[in-house]
């Protein structure tokens, strides 16, 4: 019976031995042997056997051992050469394995809805169009230089909005080169998938500059920037033969206060503008009622001029759920034709408020607000973020009794369903000093970005 015994023991200790994991029990298990032997209930021949089979265990886990760290080696070595591809908040994004280049490709899609009565000012009647329709490829090469193209294909058209190079090897400053936006207005400088209402005001359409063919420089703090630009024309200047009309300007943000969630900014900017055409060229100010497809019902008179200048002053206040932007903008034209020269102004303010609670994100390094994230999301168990906003714009292209001038109301809602999705409705009321008629609309919108 004792020999049964032993002989059952041995076996189980082999087992254990030989199953469980050498690191973490050979010490303990060549300690149980040794104190079977010494209490005799194991031969010297069966303890040398018990040893031998812990020993070669110990060998076969630090051959596996070696063979792990091995393949570790190798996959670290794979990652380090292999490119990362990402598609964080629905963006593709590509980088190389070593971080100096990358590649982003991405677009937008806003279909637009207008709803508005054919016998009013503006008399378009319903319509609807593809407002934007962008792709674009953006990307970084050899860490210092990045590059953007920018193409609308809406209205059946295409039209580049950005094409440059920016190089960003000189701190503090970086320049860009190439088609891209002149430094002016807060409006302008929030891309269109971020700003409040579908359409931006009617006093920036009115004297902000847009897009330009030239070389910017932008330098910026932990709560400011200051960007200034040379340029010729844009891309679609035909360049008919003559000396293309030249600009510069300047743009600077201040944020005196800049926390999370509450953000007090303020914003100056001022552009010249050559119109090198023999004799001058001829310039009308003609504005939408802040609805695309409808017709234009504020003018100025048109003239031939030389040149002018625009200057534009801006603030915004947002503090948690709660917003407000406004903007003033002033332009004098100089006369090349001997008739006086026109002075014309305007201006809004908006406030916005999310019933949800989100707060509009700030960037100082371009002085204008991003992205808004909802705190919850459809699809993932949320209801997304509503927002509401109204906004007055006071129209002034009036000067020695010639232009117009009225305003325009715009409420809005909107609706973020995702970071990236947003569904908004405007009413759209406007009127002109000294026209029987009105103009209003029911305005809709979808987009998505990606």
């Amino acid at each position: 019976m004792k020999l049964k015994v032993s002989s059952l023991l041995i076996c189980g200790l082999l087992f254990a031995a030989i199953a469980i994991p050498a690191h973490a029990n050979n010490e303990a298990m060549m300690t149980l042997f040794k104190v079977l032997y010494n209490n005799g209930d194991i031969t010297e021949e069966n303890y040398q056997l018990l040893i031998n089979a812990a020993k070669i265990d110990q060998q076969k886990f630090d051959i596996l051992s070696e063979k792990l760290s091995a393949v570790e080696e190798k996959v670290a070595i794979n990652n380090k050469k292999s490119a990362s591809v990402s598609l964080k908040g629905g963006h593709l994004k590509i980088k190389s394995a070593d971080n100096s280049a990358s590649i982003k490709i991405g677009g937008r899609i806003m279909a637009d809805y207008a709803f508005m009565d054919d016998n009013d000012l503006g008399n378009t009647g319903n319509a609807s169009e593809f407002r934007r329709a962008r792709l674009f490829v953006a990307g970084s090469v050899s860490n210092d230089f990045a590059y953007k193209l920018n193409v609308d294909f809406a209205g059946n058209g295409t039209t580049i909005k950005d094409a440059y190079i920016k190089y960003n090897g000189w701190k503090p400053v970086s320049f860009t080169l190439g088609h891209h936006n002149v430094p002016f207005s807060l409006n302008t400088f929030t891309s269109s998938k971020y700003i409040t209402f579908i359409e931006r005001s009617a006093a920036t359409e009115a004297f902000t500059i847009n897009r330009k063919n030239g070389l910017s420089a932008l330098s910026h703090g932990s709560n400011w920037s200051l960007k200034a630009m040379v340029h010729l024309e844009g891309i679609d200047n035909e360049n008919d033969g003559q000396d293309e009309d030249y600009g510069y300007g300047l743009r600077a943000t201040f944020a005196p206060l800049l926390r999370k969630n509450k953000v007090l900014h303020f914003g100056v900017a001022a552009h010249h503008q050559e119109l090198e055409a023999s004799g001058g060229s001829a310039k009308q100010i003609a504005l939408r009622p802040e609805v695309h497809t409808a017709k234009a019902i504020f003018k100025s008179h048109e003239d031939i001029f030389k040149d002018y200048n625009t200057f534009g002053v801006e603030t915004a206040i947002t503090s948690g759920p709660f917003s407000v932007q406004a903007e003033y903008f002033y332009r004098n034209y100089n006369s090349a034709s001997g008739i006086k020269d026109q002075s014309l102004n305007s201006w809004y303010v908006y406030g916005s408020y999310f019933l949800t609670g989100e707060s509009r994100p700030y960037s100082a390094s371009s002085g204008a607000f991003g992205r808004i994230k909802p705190k919850s999301v459809v699809g993932q168990g949320g209801h997304g973020a509503w927002e509401i906003g109204l906004r007055y714009t006071d129209i002034d292209l009036d000067d020695h009794g010639f232009g117009d001038k009225g305003d325009i109301t715009t409420i809005g809602v909107n609706w973020y369903a995702t970071p990236t999705i947003r569904f908004m409705a405007n009413y759209t009321l406007a009127n002109v000093d000294g026209q029987h008629d009105d103009f209003d609309a029911v305005h809709f919108r979808s987009q998505i970005d990606f």
